[in-house]
């Protein structure tokens, strides 16, 4: 007989043990990851030793997670554009200058460019956010400049330059305004969550937009919860506050207060699209949770323009209001909101005033194959003008996207997603493109134009003298 009988079962008091050791061993394990997770973030937050080297592993995780995002697969992308590439007719376009900053493409987050109508560079700024603000006294973690890129830009004639910076990763991405001079020294920042868009009026005052994440919500729109809020901020010519208007609250003291209730729970704000079955849509619907107001552009209405616009007054402000699909005017002495509309448009950018009489806007997600311009007329309700690519091909911008109706009465439009600007005569024919160069180290997995727009010749003085916008 053989001695060897197979393994002794083990008996259930042994195995009742082991199971509580092995418990035991998870539990010891799960809490020194929490421990270790808490002190790690404690070390940012106070900024302990090391909190740069902790900061800088965070910041690159969130970077590869939101690459690994962008660069998965979209449901239902528009076709890519008939026309390939570089289209340039010089008897239609209107030539000039193009000011534009590119995100996402590593070595090229901190530089804004300007390009002459061959698309040669005659001019760069380098803004780099740790010069500007070793320690920022307005964010409480650690900045890396590889998360920071320059998201909107306003350029004055000698070359000085206002410099919005964004991050990549946060949902709270504002991280600040500055003015820099034509050789990229520093002449003043205004350390706030400083978001999206600046524009400055005929007295040089600078309008601009600041949110804050986790705010309690304003009396009577207990409902919205805590989320980021906006505020319209009114600086000086040197970078001094003089004015802050918070925006929810412009809006509940206006009699389109009513449009508020699109912020209410259940009210996904998306009655013409089928949210239900669309991923991009669902992701969209999640970020409104989040954001209240998402206010992504602002425009002082001159007082050349404003006898064009016989229902506003010079000084007062049009915003543009992401979440709620809505245009708004903002009279600055009242703090309210003296005009607002929605239409057809749905998660717009770039809302402005245009010379005739009406607005010109980028729509995001309304077109039915993509994104789109639209020039809407105030008074009447219509829509003079729009372009979706017609004699091109259509272009999506989920994020960002920008449009500016030059003199000539062609239409500059940023397709920010997509990492092409594009010049679209009246007639809808594209006449001048630009795509952004392409780089195998991009953060973000994808082309991503930020910000552009066209100046003419005589609007920039601190040009080598000779210069030309078509050389």
């Amino acid at each position: 007989m053989s001695a060897h009988k197979g393994a002794a079962t083990p008996s259930p008091a042994l195995q009742r043990s082991f199971f509580r050791f092995s418990v035991s061993r998870l539990l010891a394990v799960s809490g020194l990851m929490i421990l270790s997770f808490l002190f790690g973030a404690a070390v940012i937050v106070y900024r302990w030793p090391s909190a740069h080297s902790l900061g800088n592993a965070f910041a690159g995780a969130q970077a590869w997670y939101e690459k690994s995002r962008a660069s998965s697969p979209r449901p239902d992308p528009p076709p890519a554009p008939v026309v390939q590439g570089v289209i340039d007719d010089p008897t239609r376009t209107f030539d000039g200058f193009t000011l534009y900053a590119c995100a996402g493409i590593d070595g090229q987050n901190t530089h804004i460019y300007l390009m002459n109508m061959r698309r040669e560079v005659v001019h760069q700024w380098t803004a780099r956010f740790s010069r500007i603000w070793p320690v920022p006294p307005h964010i409480s973690t650690v900045v890396d400049d590889k998360e920071v890129y320059i998201f909107a830009g306003y350029l004055y004639p000698n070359g000085d330059l206002l410099v919005v910076f964004h991050s990549l990763t946060r949902v709270a991405g504002g991280l600040g305004l500055a003015k820099l001079d034509k050789d990229s020294n520093l002449l003043w920042k205004y350390s706030s969550r400083v978001h999206h868009d600046v524009d400055v009026g005929e007295d040089g005052t600078i309008y601009a937009l600041e949110h804050e994440g986790g705010a309690a919500p304003p009396k009577g729109l207990e409902f919205i919860g805590p989320r980021l809020v906006d505020r319209l901020l009114v600086l000086s010519p040197d970078g001094k506050l003089l004015k802050k208007i918070p925006i929810l609250e412009a809006l509940r003291d206006s009699p389109y207060a009513l449009l508020l209730d699109a912020l209410k729970p259940g009210r996904a704000n998306y009655d013409a699209l089928d949210a239900l079955t669309d991923p991009l849509l669902q992701d969209e619907i999640e970020q409104r949770k989040k954001d209240a107001l998402h206010t992504n552009s602002v425009r002082v209405l001159s007082s050349k323009l404003a006898p064009r616009f016989p229902a506003f007054k010079a000084g007062q402000v049009l915003v543009s209001l992401r979440h709620l699909d809505a245009l708004a005017v903002i009279d600055m002495e009242k703090g309210a909101v003296v005009w607002a509309s929605r239409g057809p448009w749905h998660a717009q950018h770039d809302a402005q005033f245009l010379d005739n009489g009406h607005l010109l806007l980028f729509d995001n997600l309304g077109a039915p194959t993509g994104s789109r311009v639209l020039e809407y007329d105030p008074q009447t309700q219509a829509f003079p003008w729009s372009y979706s690519g017609e004699n091109y091909g259509p272009f999506l911008s989920k994020e960002r996207g920008l449009c500016q109706r030059l003199p000539n009465g062609n239409t500059l439009i940023v397709d920010s997603d997509g990492g092409q600007l594009l010049e679209a005569a009246p007639n809808k024919d594209v006449v001048w493109s630009f795509l952004s160069p392409a780089d195998s180290t991009a953060l973000t997995g994808r082309r991503f134009i930020a910000t552009a727009r066209r100046y003419g010749p005589d609007q920039l003085s601190f040009l080598k003298e000779g210069e030309r916008a078509r050389p």
